[in-house]
């Protein structure tokens, strides 16, 4: 046989694939079974987030070993993916080398880089292609409602847990067994904090606004096909109550600021001029009124309306600390960075700030801070290919605002003790990616895309 027969072979070939993928995808069983694997994933990440084995997280090697399955079963869809994908990969691939530069210079041992170079960049790398693959075969309305099912389960029992119900905390606290981890100590626990069957509070607030970015992007994306892109959508503003109403219950503040924030950018750029004009009477009473409404809430027994506890004046000394580490060595500390090494060298600075104790026992809250600090100037290296995938994700940014807000404020982030925000960027790209006449949980063939190897990340 001539190379040209061998050529028409493997063209047929690849035709009858993509036939054969094409009606598995839009078997109703199929995906059915990825959104149920996508809903297992995401709340197996919530609730045994520290479940090892060998000190190797056990999350970890289910996403490698589904991947591995996938990319077997859908080479297609595998490489779509990374094709689709390929920026962010990039940008994984470019932090673990300027990550593994800066240890080496720190000094930081072998074990510890290999160990952050697994857990971060290759878990982030194929939490990101098995979620996208993941939700392309379930449809983005059924990924984006796995996603908010799952986080709803632990919403559900944060709510148990607020009405101080034993059943809700033996339950957490089987959770917390199950995995070695030692509740008697957890301040949170002591103290009956609703946290559901996540981590902590702060976790569970996180889930919280991660769905709420799950839904309010399916949700715009809907109104863009529908050529209604300015009206307010009432659906949105239902999911950002059911956000701050989670986020009073684990007691958490940021991201309700970034729920008001997102309130008033959102009002402002799809609402009426009747409604832009009240959102700037609204903001100029706030701000009068702001020392008045500040004392009160001093006083206020709830940790949310409390401005004067030392989880908020210790923000001031802890982020001060944080610019004077990246001031003295802006090279950055590499893997394994603790900022509560470093007190005793910046105490005299620092002890006549209010709560400034806190620098010896607490990590420095601040996403963007922790970044820096571990990878250094070196960041600036990617600034440009992140502002690409930003501008690539732009239509979905302003769902992520409670988010952004959220992680200023917290040890959470992209590359930063946060796997579940790959599976929410999965799904967005997903919805993105469907074509605006097509019906939502359903693809028509890939040749019949416009643009389908363009890298979309949002």
């Amino acid at each position: 046989m001539g190379p040209s027969s061998s050529l028409r072979s493997q063209r047929k070939a690849n035709w009858a694939y993509e036939a054969v993928l094409d009606a598995s995808t839009n078997s109703r069983a199929v995906r059915s079974a990825a959104a149920f694997v996508v809903w297992f994933l995401v709340l197996f990440n919530i609730a045994l987030i520290s479940l090892e084995v060998a000190s190797i997280p056990i999350r970890g090697m289910l996403a490698i070993a589904l991947l591995a399955i996938l990319a077997l079963v859908a080479p297609t869809l595998f490489l779509r993916a990374l094709a689709r994908h390929s920026w962010i990969l990039l940008l994984a691939g470019v932090l673990a080398f300027i990550g593994t530069f800066v240890s080496v210079a720190n000094s930081v041992t072998p074990a510890i880089i290999g160990r952050m170079i697994l857990e971060v960049h290759i878990q982030s790398a194929v939490t990101l292609l098995l979620a996208v693959m993941l939700a392309e075969l379930a449809g983005p309305k059924a990924a984006v409602s796995a996603i908010c099912a799952a986080i709803a389960v632990t919403a559900l029992f944060a709510v148990v847990q607020f009405a101080d119900i034993g059943f809700g905390w033996r339950v957490r606290e089987a959770l917390g067994d199950l995995q070695g981890l030692n509740l008697s100590e957890d301040g949170s626990f002591i103290n009956r904090r609703p946290m559901g069957a996540s981590y902590s509070p702060i976790h569970l607030s996180t889930q919280a606004c991660l769905a709420f970015a799950a839904y309010a992007s399916w949700q715009l994306r809907k109104r863009e096909s529908s050529d209604d892109t300015v009206a307010v959508n009432t659906a949105i503003l239902l999911g950002l109550a059911a956000m701050v109403s989670l986020s009073f219950l684990s007691e958490t503040r940021s991201p309700i600021l970034g729920a008001v924030i997102f309130f008033g950018v959102y009002m402002v750029s799809r609402g009426s001029a009747i409604t832009r004009f009240l959102i700037f009477v609204i903001a100029v009473c706030a701000i009068a009124a702001a020392p008045l409404v500040l004392d009160l809430m001093d006083g206020s027994e709830s940790r949310v309306f409390r401005i004067g506890d030392n989880s908020s004046t210790g923000r001031l000394p802890l982020f001060k600390f944080g610019l004077k580490l990246l001031a003295d060595n802006p090279l950055g500390y590499g893997f394994g960075f603790e900022s509560t090494k470093f007190w005793t060298l910046y105490w005299q600075e620092i002890y006549t700030l209010p709560s400034a104790g806190v620098i010896r026992e607490a990590e420095l809250h601040n996403y963007l801070l922790n970044m820096a600090l571990t990878y250094g100037f070196g960041l600036l290296l990617v600034l440009p290919l992140v502002i690409q995938l930003l501008w690539n994700g732009r239509a979905s940014l302003i769902a992520f605002l409670p988010y952004a807000v959220h992680i200023l404020f917290h040890n959470t982030g992209p590359f930063w003790n946060d796997t579940l925000f790959w599976f929410v960027v999965g799904a967005i790209s997903a919805t993105n990616y469907v074509a605006p006449n097509e019906q939502d949980g359903r693809r028509t063939s890939t040749r019949r895309r416009p643009r389908a190897l363009r890298p979309r990340t949002l």
